[in-house]
């Protein structure tokens, strides 16, 4: 065993040590399991010799009794075993999923862009699954199967111990095979297991994007592309398959040879008057049963290395780290009372450019400073690193002095509200979004937040009001809709901080003026960053910073900017005009 396979097995380990104990009573099962089946050649010993041999009628009457007590208690364990492993394998799955969430969820935001959310849910789901497969059947299959050929081995010693040997020896030959194939077995599984993340891909962008295919006719693209992406994971499904079937016969053909031999053999021994009928027909009962065992292994085998394989993928996920985390010895931040400072505050998001260089601001408390200019200049980007969902590759942003990387991350964010354009609303209800992250809000504190968010109108208007289910992404509101409660979460938080990035565009006349309207509200007595493209909602803001790769280019008030001969600012201000 290689060491990886040291490692993933030492680590799954960790999940299955809460439950060893009922793995014992498990084992306890497959051992009666395994001794009942070996009984059935005693009985069967007997049964041929006295019935056949003797002409024992009282051998016939206790047959017919064993054989189905027998098989009832073999049932009992059999039931015994199964319930037992499978609470094993639904308890280690619900703690790795657990584990697993818990991971997603503090991981940072670079995670995200790095790997797609329908790849995350693959292992999540699929490879989740895999893994559960491999745990409950495999350590059923591996047990019961070696108790099963250990006491057929001994049966069958005990039977003719001579041509016991014969057949023990030819064991390791029929384990070749399975050395071979496991390898090949691991490499398609986990390559399948990647595969199965691309259709996962491609069945989120259909579902989040059905309306855009709709409205340019390219159902037969997204057709083509799934194709292309579900016949890759056939042909790797295929690839496992052609091994795993190979296996199956090799080792029937290799347990029939040795069955030969010992018939041959066996039988000429038999009629010479060596060993009796009986114990000649309960042995090669004994050797049939022991080679199925080793025939399992070889099913077994594929499920074992696709487990592997679907571990080794869940581990990577539970190995990462949070590129932002708090630091040891991080402190509470305490309420805002003074200014946020940018000071020579360097950051990319790749390591060759840029987005801010040697950037420097203060923002003082209820002051409210809006960022304007092209995409890319670098907006958004100083919202993001003052919520430290990326940190600086240099300077510091100070909190009233305090630098926002030596405090816990929850008392930072506590204290910083963000209204986006780009709403996210959770598949729930009105209430329930609108108090998102306020959890012990009243009834009569949402509503009034949704008042002041010029939304209690609309919601009331709703057959089931603030109970309404809003869909996935809240598919089931207008934008401005959406924008508005949005608005009314930030309101119930009442953060001192609010960072508005583009919250009132993309949006109709009557729907801006409402939303303009809940906005100017939100920003009384806080202090806002706030990031347009759109210069008439910028206009009232204390202080205006021009933006222009990565630097501040212009800065001040509406009416002085566009004074400035050939400024930035001005020319935006016309280009909109027009």
């Amino acid at each position: 065993m290689n060491t990886n396979k040291k490692m993933w097995f030492k680590r799954l380990f960790k999940y299955l040590k809460p439950y060893i104990a009922r793995f014992l009573i498990a084992v306890v099962f497959m051992s009666a399991f395994a001794g009942l089946a070996a009984s059935l050649l005693v009985v069967l010993k007997k049964a041929i010799d006295g019935i056949f041999v003797n002409k024992d009628f009282a051998m016939l009457g206790i047959a017919a009794v064993s054989v189905p007590v027998i098989f009832a208690l073999k049932g009992l364990a059999d039931y015994g075993r199964n319930y037992l492993l499978n609470y094993i394998g639904q308890n280690v799955i619900r703690d790795l999923r657990m584990e697993l969430y818990e991971k997603l969820i503090s991981l940072s935001h670079n995670f995200y862009v790095q790997n797609s959310s329908a790849k995350i849910m693959s292992r999540v789901t699929n490879d989740l699954n895999a893994l559960q497969t491999a745990i409950v059947k495999v350590p059923a299959s591996l047990v019961k199967d070696f108790l099963t050929f250990c006491g057929m081995l001994i049966a069958a010693f005990y039977l003719n111990w001579k041509f016991s040997l014969i057949v023990f020896i030819g064991f390791p030959i029929a384990a070749i095979p399975l050395v071979m194939f496991a390898r090949k077995i691991r490499k398609a599984s986990k390559q399948g297991q990647k595969q199965m993340a691309e259709i996962y891909s491609s069945l989120m962008q259909m579902l989040l994007g059905f309306s855009v295919i709709k409205a340019y006719n390219t159902e037969k693209h997204e057709e083509l592309k799934f194709k292309e992406e579900n016949d890759k994971f056939y042909d790797f499904a295929l690839r496992v398959i052609r091994v795993d079937s190979r296996s199956s016969p090799i080792m029937n053909f290799l347990g029939a040879v040795a069955v030969a031999v010992v018939l041959f053999f066996g039988g000429a021994d038999v009629l010479n008057g060596a060993w009796t009928a009986g114990a000649f027909f309960a042995f090669i009962a004994a050797v049939g049963q022991m080679y199925e065992p080793v025939r399992n292994f070889a099913k077994v085998n594929s499920q074992i290395q696709s487990g592997l394989a679907s571990a080794e993928r869940i581990f990577e996920v539970l190995d990462e780290e949070p590129a932002i985390k708090d630091a040891a010895d991080a402190k509470i931040l305490k309420p805002f009372e003074k200014s946020v400072v940018y000071k020579n505050v360097s950051f990319g998001y790749t390591g060759d450019k840029n987005i801010l260089d040697v950037f420097n601001l203060t923002v003082n408390r209820g002051q409210s400073v809006a960022f304007v200019g092209h995409s890319g200049s670098g907006k958004t980007t100083v919202a993001a690193l003052l919520l430290r969902f990326y940190d600086t590759l240099s300077g510091s942003i100070l909190i009233d002095g305090q630098d926002i990387k030596e405090v816990t991350l929850k008392s930072l964010r506590q204290q910083v509200g963000i209204v986006s354009q780009d709403v996210v609303l959770f598949d729930d209800s009105i209430k329930y979004n609108i108090a998102y992250g306020s959890f012990d809000a009243s009834e009569q504190d949402i509503i009034e937040a949704a008042k002041n968010a010029n939304a209690h109108d609309f919601i009331s208007a709703l057959p089931d009001g603030y109970d309404t289910l809003v869909g996935e992404r809240g598919i089931k509101l207008s934008g401005g809709e959406k924008q508005r409660i949005s608005i009314a979460r930030a309101i119930l938080k009442n953060p001192p901080i609010l960072i508005l990035d583009e919250a009132t565009s993309a949006l109709d006349s009557e729907s801006e003026k409402l939303v303009q309207d809940a906005v100017d509200k939100l920003m009384k007595n806080r202090t806002v960053i706030l990031i347009a493209h759109r210069l008439a909602t910028v206009r009232n803001a204390d202080n205006i910073i021009v933006m222009d790769n990565g630097r501040i280019a212009e800065t001040g008030r509406h009416e002085d900017l566009i004074r400035m001969e050939n400024g930035i600012y001005k020319n935006l201000n016309e280009l909109q005009v027009l």
